[in-house]
């Protein structure tokens, strides 16, 4: 038990106070993501269609205002910010119980992905001035894996209101994530407060979106992240309609990758926290989940037990890639941004999910339908070419780093 909770838990401090942020907040969200949607459109009237363009809007909204979040942060300070934006996020959930219309819809999503990203943005700044560079990469990898165990969680009590279908029920959702980010933003004012850094006399104000190299490494990154959208969604849509493996087994693949992920994210995030380190687990990234697709172009041929066993398989190679990608995104973002400007640089990578989240899913599902294993081998080189592009880009961006004198980079123990 002292081992598993080792795992989940970091020493007491504010890094145990952030981790217990992220586990009100995978609650929440797990309530939301999963019924929101049905809610929407069984209990509003809206179309699938306009749900699903909701969430697009919402995403690419998001990401093109990250870096102005993240410079807020870092001048204004990022534990205020991410305070505000947890409230913000709260206030949008709340009107989510009284939309009636598409255009009140698209409204309340645009507002919540603003506000969840944007917070996301700021965190990131929060956990790098709390924690310092020696334990922010850890913190993260405690965080994923809390998130991963909470949401899951959290999703099971959601299926048993779809499962009752009530309104009511439904609303509870809502509020009942709202509260849980009412609760995040007090916690979050316990923890020390982390100044805001005036910029340099002749800074510019946008110096992440000018920064070249750091955007071509965010890009590249950004890549490994169709990994786990071919899991959660190219695999099972693959193991029912292209195989003849069990159709239950759909739902097994998410349940080993959470599992996974709560164990093992921690541990496997160790070298994450140089350079070096992060850009060694990115090459491994590519490489397992290349082989991982090469390997699922085979199972549409295989008898049924055969086709289970190995998309199994598949399932632990897509979620070690997972693993490791998430955590080379940490350190590479971390580290290759100015210890003033982390917000605004954090933003700015961020805009490396930009093709996962928009060509992500329709890539992961309709290539492999149309060509079969074909589809999949065509994926797996996609990340050959991060695993060429990977090096290169991270050397680059390194050679460009300015050394930075008189910044602080020390964790805060106490709070301000």
């Amino acid at each position: 038990m002292a081992s598993l909770m080792s795992r989940l838990l970091p020493d007491p401090g504010p890094g145990r106070l952030l981790v217990l942020c992220t586990a009100v907040a995978s609650l929440g969200n797990g309530l939301y993501v999963t019924g929101g949607a049905v809610y929407f459109v069984h209990v509003v009237g809206l179309s699938p269609g306009q749900v699903g363009i909701g969430m697009s809007l919402a995403g690419v909204l998001a990401l093109a205002l990250g870096v102005p979040a993240g410079h807020l942060a870092d001048r204004v300070g990022p534990r205020g910010t991410t305070t505000v934006f947890a409230l913000g996020k709260a206030v949008a959930l709340a009107s989510a119980a009284f939309v009636q219309s598409f255009p009140a819809y698209l409204a309340m999503a645009m507002a919540l992905g603003l506000a969840e990203q944007s917070g996301n943005v700021a965190r990131g700044a929060l956990v790098s001035g709390v924690m310092g560079r020696e334990g922010r990469v850890r913190l993260s990898a405690y965080m994923r894996s809390v998130f991963n165990g909470g949401f899951a969680l959290a999703s099971l009590a959601a299926g048993l209101v779809i499962a009752a279908d009530v309104k009511t029920a439904y609303l509870a959702l809502f509020w009942g994530n709202a509260a849980a980010m009412v609760l995040v933003a007090t916690l979050y004012m316990r923890l020390p407060k982390v100044p805001g850094i005036p910029p340099a006399p002749g800074t510019p104000r946008s110096r992440a979106v000018r920064d070249i190299p750091y955007l071509v490494v965010a890009q590249v990154s950004g890549i490994a992240r169709i990994g786990p959208t071919a899991l959660a969604v190219g695999l099972p849509l693959w193991l029912v309609v292209h195989t003849d493996a069990p159709r239950a087994m759909a739902a097994w693949i998410m349940l080993v990758n959470t599992v996974m992920v709560v164990l093992l994210q921690v541990r496997m995030a160790r070298d994450a926290d140089t350079v070096r380190g992060a850009a060694r687990l990115q090459r491994l990234t590519a490489a397992v989940l290349a082989v991982a697709c090469a390997v699922t172009a085979l199972t549409g041929a295989l008898p049924g037990w055969a086709a289970a066993t190995v998309l199994l398989a598949v399932t632990v190679l897509f979620t070690f890639g997972e693993i490791w990608g998430e955590a080379a995104r940490w350190g590479l973002r971390y580290e290759l941004a100015p210890a003033n400007a982390q917000g605004q640089y954090l933003g700015a990578f961020a805009t490396g999910d930009a093709f996962a989240l928009i060509v992500g899913p329709a890539l992961v599902t309709t290539v492999p339908d149309r060509l079969g294993g074909l589809g999949w081998l065509l994926i797996g080189a996609l990340f050959l070419g991060l695993l060429a592009a990977s090096g290169p880009a991270v050397r680059w961006a390194e050679r460009t780093r300015v050394p930075e004198t008189g910044a602080t980079d020390v964790p805060l123990t106490t709070k301000q």
